[in-house]
């Protein structure tokens, strides 16, 4: 029963870590979809360094986009995280908001995704 149990256990796990890898292709983001795929990688993929990093970096990008616009008179903020908002905590919201609307945004623009997840989480009073 163990064994069965182990080698049920592994090929799970095989099996998923396969669905999941990555290619150079998939570094094409399009859509929410494609930023989420990169930003939840599995920490023991082959591109792991790069998906994490293309990660911080557009959600990074997203936010100080954001910030420039909102810097002057003509467009309000949609979204007020406090200052010790950490990267890790800004993508660990988007992708807990991807995964609650996943049927609803998964082909919008990644930017669109990004934004609506810190809008519902912090938003402006």
């Amino acid at each position: 029963m163990r064994k069965t149990l182990s080698i049920t256990s592994v090929a799970m796990i095989l099996g998923s870590a396969q669905t999941l890898a990555l290619t150079p292709d998939d570094f094409t983001v399009k859509t929410t979809d494609d930023l989420v795929k990169l930003c939840k990688v599995d920490p023991g993929a082959d591109l792991y360094n790069a998906a994490r990093a293309f990660c911080l970096g557009y959600v990074d990008g997203a936010w100080d986009y954001h910030q420039a616009l909102t810097a002057g008179a003509s467009f309000n903020a949609i979204a007020c995280p406090g200052p010790d908002v950490t990267r890790d905590e800004a993508i660990d919201v988007f992708l807990d908001w991807a995964k609650k609307h996943a049927k609803s945004v998964g082909g919008e623009t990644p930017v669109h995704g990004v934004m609506r997840a810190f809008s519902d989480e912090w938003p402006c009073r």
